[in-house]
């Protein structure tokens, strides 16, 4: 929802300045994240696929995935658009950093070669 606001105020200068006037406006903060289809690789051990990722906060944005947690052993790295993290065993592991405002597509592998069971992602974006 966008609103704006209009303020009018009478002149306070000399005679030649009939008046002023300002405008301003604010705009709410929106982010958004969605993954296209993954495919996985012949030995089940890399995914690859794409991520748009949106958000207009002129501070950045976080790119979080959110997972099981990862038992002893289990390592799972993510490659988001050319930059590698290691998941945290937590459940929740910060991905990647956007400073100011981003609109676009990335590249993204996720290697699981050891993985005891299956495991599930969820990406989310949270505005700075």
């Amino acid at each position: 929802m966008m609103g704006a606001f209009l303020a009018v105020t009478p002149a306070h200068a000399a005679q030649e300045a009939p008046g002023s006037f300002s405008i301003s406006m604010s705009v709410p903060v929106v982010c958004d994240i969605q993954a296209s289809d993954f495919v996985l690789s012949a030995d089940r051990s890399v995914v690859a696929g794409t991520v748009n990722e949106y958000c207009n906060s002129s501070r950045g944005f976080q790119i979080i995935a959110a997972h099981r947690p990862l038992e002893s052993g289990e390592q799972v790295d993510i490659n988001y658009d050319g930059s590698v993290t290691e998941l945290n065993m937590s459940g929740v592991s910060n991905v990647a950093f956007r400073a100011g405002a981003r609109s676009s597509i990335v590249p993204v592998i996720i290697s699981s070669p050891d993985l005891s069971k299956d495991l599930a992602l969820s990406f989310a974006v949270t505005p700075v």
